[in-house]
């Protein structure tokens, strides 16, 4: 569903590209190195010892082309523009200079190996290669290549736009009162669908009331919206109310994992996708990470996320259903933690993977704010 409708690709400059999703792979528009180069402190020596010393070769000299004699060596700096005919870099650990010989190499640890310490030209990546792949997301390093690379600009696709409405009564906002809740979800939302390349606005909660809901629908314009509560059958849950109303098309009416299985998944006429999750914050959560997870990978055209196997856990699936649940990994072992009703999130903030146990496997999910 996500893929169907994919974020538009534009192209920024790739200095600002972090976190965003390529949309195309990208090539370097030089060498690197650039030119050969020295990786060690030492000397540029050619043929055997004792070597005469030159002039010394510096990080940022121009490279001078004049090709080094049998016998001979330059000091030569890490980043240094190695001479033609070098032999190899004789580190500066490993030379002793004559002072009273003109400055000779005369005693030494032995001689390099053809091509020792010098970065070649090339080496790392040659002109044009692909640097980056599409579907990639562009991580602190990359800027770095890319940069190095000559790349100025990089297409990337569109952020994901999400509006998330909160629906319930209960909701008190910024002001306590009795018998309301604080949203748990509102501040949660954003940072959740984040890593999965989204953009997340938060609308004020809406009441209890089908036309309310309407109204906020009709007034949203993003391409995905989600919502949080109204998704049961009793007399105060509005979302499937609003549904029948505007026509949209049900594509996944509840999912057999406990907690979190109390979703629908819909498309409205004008082709926007509506995540309705249950408004309990741990059961909203599993809701949103098997669901509009792989809807936003989805809008980005990014892979989806593996779900390795486990070969044995100590749980067990429910009344016919997966098991969710929220575990750590420490040391080496994968432990669940406390606090699993589907009311909570405190289990969450010490957790990195959610294990969804069934009577046949296991599967394995990392969180995507532990990696």
């Amino acid at each position: 569903m996500g893929a169907a409708r994919p974020t538009e690709q534009e192209d920024v400059p790739a200095s600002h590209a972090l976190g965003r999703t390529l949309a195309a792979e990208v090539r370097s528009g030089r060498a690197l190195p650039t030119f050969d180069n020295s990786a060690m402190d030492g000397w540029a020596v050619a043929g055997e010892a004792p070597w005469r010393q030159g002039a010394p070769v510096l990080a940022g000299d121009a490279p001078d082309g004049r090709v080094l004699q049998s016998g001979e060596a330059r000091p030569s700096a890490t980043g240094a523009p190695v001479p033609p005919g070098t032999l190899g870099i004789l580190r500066a650990e490993a030379g002793i200079v004559d002072t009273v010989d003109g400055g000779t190499l005369v005693d030494t640890l032995g001689v390099p190996e053809p091509g020792q310490d010098i970065r070649l030209r090339g080496e790392e990546v040659d002109v044009g290669e692909v640097l980056l792949t599409t579907g990639e997301v562009v991580g602190p390093p990359a800027l770095g290549l890319l940069a190095a690379a000559g790349v100025a600009r990089v297409p990337v696709r569109e952020p994901a736009v999400v509006d998330f409405l909160p629906i319930g009564d209960e909701l008190s906002g910024a002001a306590e009162a009795p018998g309301r809740v604080p949203d748990a979800l509102a501040p949660t939302m954003p940072a959740l669908l984040g890593p999965y390349g989204a953009e997340c606005s938060v609308r004020t909660p809406i009441p209890d009331r089908t036309g309310a809901l309407l109204d906020a629908l009709a007034a949203g314009t993003a391409a995905t919206l989600v919502t949080s509560g109204g998704t049961a059958h009793g007399p105060a849950d509005v979302v499937r109310p609003a549904l029948d109303a505007l026509g949209a098309r049900i594509l996944v009416d509840g999912m057999a994992v406990r907690p979190g299985g109390s979703v629908i998944l819909a498309e409205l006429p004008d082709g926007r996708a509506l995540l309705a999750l249950p408004g309990n914050p741990l059961a909203a959560v599993v809701g949103a990470l098997l669901l509009a997870g792989p809807l936003l990978l989805g809008r980005l055209l990014r892979p989806l996320p593996t779900l390795p196997a486990l070969p044995s856990w100590p749980a067990e699936a429910v009344d016919g259903r997966v098991r969710a649940v929220v575990c750590r990994l420490h040391d080496g072992v994968l432990v669940a933690v406390p606090h699993q009703r589907s009311g909570m999130l405190r289990g969450l903030t010490a957790a990195t993977h959610l294990a969804l146990v069934s009577s046949g496997d296991t599967r394995l999910l990392r969180l995507p704010w532990s990696e």
